[in-house]
This record gives structure tokens, sequence and C-alpha cells, in this order.
């Protein structure tokens, strides 16, 4: 286990990224996730070309067809790894079985105690290797860890997902929102680790 200079383990922090991803976030989620375009006009007008607007157009229909998808999650917390911890996240949302979208995401904890830089790898529909992408994003731990900010790029344009945890530690609640769309998580711990 490694030791902060004041003797402290790691994990047994109180700085915010600590609480959100070790004490928190650790587990096993499930819930569901929305997805909503917002503005038809702005999407039409947006820069996000014509595969991420076809994308949003058949993820929108889908969810209006067969009703709002299941979300699952699970992050494992690793916090003797990089320069003050980092978690693992693998997000799943499917309907009917069929996955709709899979992220791979490594959260690199700052040691400034609110920062993280996100790592993710993402694949949109059922197909592997079809609609791939690697990419990387900040996000800001708030509120002693009861909330963050996640600046992200999903399907060409800037979302800004803002993530409340309840007060129970329980379930997340979240908003993403971007110029012509919203999505939301809402998302209850099933299982914390052992």
């Amino acid at each position: 286990m490694t030791m902060e200079p004041e003797g402290i383990p790691r994990h047994r922090t109180n700085a915010p990224n600590h609480v959100y991803y070790f004490d928190i976030g650790t587990g096993i989620w499930q819930g569901t996730a929305t997805f909503r375009v917002t503005s038809w006009r702005r999407l039409r007008r947006s820069r996000i070309g014509l595969t991420n607007k076809l994308l949003v157009t058949a993820m929108h229909i889908i969810e209006r067809l067969t009703g709002v998808p299941r979300q699952d999650s699970n992050i494992v917390a690793k916090p003797d790894e990089g320069e003050f911890g980092q978690a693992d996240n693998v997000v799943r949302i499917s309907k009917f079985g069929v996955t709709l979208y899979l992220l791979e995401e490594q959260y690199v904890l700052d040691s400034n105690g609110t920062g993280v830089t996100v790592n993710g790898h993402e694949r949109l529909g059922p197909v592997p290797g079809l609609f791939t992408r690697t990419f990387t994003y900040s996000a800001e731990i708030r509120d002693e860890g009861m909330a963050a900010t996640y600046s992200m790029p999903l399907l060409g344009a800037l979302w800004t997902g803002d993530y409340q945890v309840a007060p129970d530690r329980q379930s997340i609640f979240a908003e993403l929102l971007c110029d012509w769309g919203r999505a939301t998580e809402d998302t209850r711990r099933i299982s914390a680790p052992a």
C-alpha cells in the first residue's frame, strides 16, 4: 500500500476525487440512460459531420420506438496506480440484450485532489470495430466528492456532464448537455467491493 507523506494510505484521503471514485464510485451500478435531440435545427446546422448526424438520429429514433435503454457500469478502484491513483470503468448501454454503446474508461486522478484526466475507448452500435474511437477529456470533482463535471467530446460535439451523488451515496443522477441534445443517466449501486 502506498503511503502519502503524512503517513495516510493514499486511498484513505479525503481528496474529493478519491471520495468520488474510491469511496462512492467503486462497484457495480445499474440503471437507465436516455438520449434526446432537443433542437433538430441546431443539429442540422452543427458541424459534427454526416456520420455523427446519422448516428444521433438513429439513437433518438431507436429510443423513441423501443423505450429507455439499460445502463450497466463497473468501476474498479486502483488507488496505488499512477501519481495519485486511478479507477477503471466499463459502461454498457443496451436494449433487449443488444449493446448499443460500450465505453471503457480510465480515470487518472490529479494530485490536486479535484482534477481527473479520462482516457476513453468507445464503440457505438452492436458491431465491434465499426464505430469506435479513442479519446481523452477532463473532469472536475466538487462538493467534497459528491458531484462531478465532465467536459467530453461525444458524437462530434462538446458535452458537459453534471453528475450528482444522492445523499445515501448509493445512486447517481447525471445530465449531459450539448447545443442540440440532452442525455441522462440514472444509476444505483447494486454491489460494492468486499
